[in-house]
């Protein structure tokens, strides 16, 4: 029987994606670990891209016409295998040779079935321990979050635990979406990702709705992954930082209410936008003024047509 399921979706990510599956192929068999691997391709019109996946060993490959979101190209690749475990690897992760049996193994482990998702220690480029796993954000983390505080030294546990934290393994309330592995019991019991949010903060919602049933998240140090990032939405950060406001606006309507839902939204616009300007034309923003402007006109344009940016699904798969 196989042991874990592995879920890659691709997106503009051909390069990344190969060498993902080869690395997974890699920790398979240094683990002694029957994995399956599942690449969903999310509308990358690369004509090599299926020979150059197939030539790293036998990956089953969906290819959808167009970005269907993030969530739903994961619930299709879920969809499609039975293992007891799903491991949702973004393309731009390299899994150590020596991590993949570590977090099979933890969660087939009967110590530990109050565990729902399990996520490993991520590394940067360069090698370095990053922050990868926080508490949930309360309607307050998500306003603290909206108006700049993480960047202006303000401590939360929310985006992100301090590096100290990450020292050990631990519980969590949520551990990063570019790694992280759940039992496929409780996947199927909360319908998989909602795929209202198209991009972003559908790892945050999983987890989540995970603790709703009373499973924990849980941080393994002794587990490895190299992520790159934003190796997809760097190609447009206009339209990444787009969807990123409109996913957080959404989670907050999912979980808080129509009022968490109406004071991020305010939020968004009478706070965050003004600072990402000044920050831009100051070149101390993530992204450029030109990134800034672009994102809140398709915001914008979003809200009152509903085009400019990618229709989201309809929630939870039943």
């Amino acid at each position: 029987m196989t042991d874990v399921d592995v879920v890659i979706v691709n997106y503009k990510s051909a390069t990344h994606t190969v060498k993902c599956v080869g690395a997974v192929f890699d920790a398979a068999r240094k683990g002694s670990i029957d994995a399956r691997v599942f690449v969903i391709n999310n509308g990358d019109k690369s004509l090599t891209f299926t020979s150059d996946v197939q030539a790293v060993g036998k990956v089953d490959i969906k290819t959808n016409a167009a970005n269907i979101g993030f969530g739903a190209a994961c619930n299709m690749g879920a969809s499609s295998g039975n293992a007891p475990a799903i491991y949702f690897l973004n393309p731009d992760a390299v899994v150590d040779e020596s991590s993949l049996a570590p977090m099979v193994k933890f969660l087939s482990d009967p110590q530990n079935v109050n565990v729902g998702i399990v996520g490993p220690e991520i590394r940067n480029s360069t090698g370095a321990v990053a922050t990868s796993c926080s508490g949930l954000p309360s309607l307050t983390g998500l306003m603290l979050r909206t108006i700049g505080w993480h960047r202006m030294g303000g401590v939360s546990s929310y985006p992100y635990l301090s590096l100290e934290a990450h020292g050990k393994s631990r519980t969590v309330g949520q551990v990063m979406g570019a790694a992280l592995m759940i039992r496929r019991s409780v996947f199927e019991e909360i319908n998989g990702f909602d795929e209202r949010l198209f991009l972003y903060y559908e790892d945050v919602d999983l987890s989540a709705r995970v603790n709703n049933l009373g499973y924990q998240s849980h941080y393994l140090k002794d587990a490895h992954v190299t992520h790159i990032g934003r190796v997809s939405s760097s190609q447009n950060t206009g339209v990444s930082l787009a969807l990123h406001i409109r996913s957080r606006v959404t989670y907050a309507g999912l979980h808080f209410g129509g009022l968490g839902l109406a004071s991020l939204a305010v939020a968004s616009v009478a706070i965050e936008f003004p600072v990402r300007v000044l920050q831009a034309m100051l070149c101390k923003g993530a992204v450029g003024l030109g990134g800034v402007l672009q994102a809140y006109r398709l915001l914008a344009l979003n809200l009152f047509t509903g085009t400019a940016l990618p229709k989201p699904g309809s929630g939870p798969r039943t």
